[in-house]
């Protein structure tokens, strides 16, 4: 697929994602949220969302992390990178119970995502909250193009690279990850290029989309 131009919904997919890899996605339970060892850039937008739902946030963090105010940087800096704008990060905190013994202020002792855990207690989807960065991981947007986030240092880690017994595209492993980014009908249309491509071989495995 060298040379292949896939761009939806103004977004260009890396065609190395339509390849079959042996590969599952990872989880908490197998590195109790290595990736959030550094915390994250957030817009400025999203940040105001978390604070409109802080009640929520504030029932499943820990006493000591309650206060909204210690959740992000004071100061927003502002990146031309696409999508442009103006981002803030979360705060890191000493964490005892995490691998490099610190961790992003939302990340829970059993590896779960804070934010994602209050949106799913309060009923809304699960990455209501979630940093989009974080919801899409190990896939990233760079310079407008869907990629697998492969050269950070983080995807080095065995967990976030969990063998798999047959081979599957990564578009596929990370349907609902795609799918966040390019809509069902994007899904779809890399669903029809990579059959187009792999002929019968391309059916998804049951209940996999």
């Amino acid at each position: 697929m060298a040379g292949m131009t896939i761009e939806i919904r103004g977004i260009r997919v890396d065609p190395r994602l339509l390849e079959p890899r042996p590969v599952q996605r990872c989880g908490p339970a197998y590195c109790r949220g290595r990736c959030c060892a550094y915390g994250v850039w957030v817009r400025v937008e999203q940040r105001d969302e978390i604070l409109r739902h802080a009640e929520l946030v504030q029932r499943v963090l820990p006493p000591d992390r309650r206060d909204p105010s210690r959740w992000f940087d004071p100061e927003p800096e502002w990146d031309d990178t696409p999508p442009a704008g103006y981002w803030v990060g979360t705060t890191v905190i000493e964490n005892p119970n995490h691998p490099v013994g610190q961790s992003c202020i939302f990340l829970l002792d059993d590896g779960r995502c804070g934010l994602q855990v209050a949106a799913v207690e309060a009923g809304m989807h699960p990455w209501a909250l979630k940093p989009f960065h974080c919801a899409l991981y190990p896939l990233t947007l760079w310079e407008g193009q869907l990629i697998l986030d492969d050269e950070n240092e983080l995807y080095a880690e065995a967990s976030c690279q969990q063998p798999a017994e047959t081979a599957r595209p990564l578009f596929m492993v990370f349907d609902q990850e795609v799918k966040w980014v390019l809509g069902e009908e994007g899904f779809q249309t890399l669903l029809e290029l990579y059959r187009a491509r792999y002929g019968a071989e391309g059916s998804p495995e049951p209940g996999s989309v």
